[in-house]
Order: structure tokens, then C-alpha cells, then sequence
């Protein structure tokens, strides 16, 4: 009999300036299936900004409340980047 189990997600870590938390989020691949799937149905379109930040804000908390847009969308740039290495397409922000 085949077992299927939460093999230890990739992740994408950095840290924030002049922050020494380290944050880490899974990479596209490794995300559960509600959140990629939310953020697939709104690629491309007007929410699908606000659908990735959503994602930060879960694995990041509220510290995303206070990151600036220049920010938020560096991190998602390079989380991007770091999936689509891992064989994960990802939407563009």
C-alpha cells in the first residue's frame, strides 16, 4: 500500500530590513492546494495582488499590514522566482 503524507515543504526564506526574524513560505509547489488554486483562478486579473498578499499575510502575519507596496511586491517577485525554479508556475504581480 502507496502512503501519501506532508513530505517537509521547500521554502522561500529572506528577512526584512533590519528585521532578524527570518520568514519563511512555501514555495507554489508546496503551498496547500486552497491557497494555489485561489491565487490561479485570479491570475491575471485585478485581485490578484491583493490574492498574494493574502498568502503572505498567513505565513507572515500582520507584519504585511505594514510593508510598503514596493515591498510586498519585491517579495512576491522573488517567491516567484524561487517557485518557478522549483517547477511551479506562479501569476505575475
Amino acid at each position: 500500500m502507496r502512503k501519501f503524507g506532508k513530505d517537509a515543504p521547500e521554502l522561500f526564506s529572506f528577512q526584512l530590513q533590519g528585521d532578524k526574524k527570518v520568514y519563511k513560505i512555501p514555495l507554489a509547489a508546496s503551498l496547500p492546494y486552497s491557497i494555489l488554486r485561489k491565487m490561479q483562478l485570479h491570475s491575471n486579473d485585478e485581485s490578484e495582488f491583493d490574492v498574494q498578499v493574502e498568502m503572505l499575510r498567513k505565513y507572515m502575519g500582520d507584519v504585511v499590514d505594514e510593508l510598503d507596496t514596493i515591498t510586498l511586491s519585491d517579495i512576491l517577485k522573488a517567491w516567484g522566482v524561487a517557485s518557478s525554479d522549483q517547477g511551479a508556475e506562479v501569476g505575475e504581480s
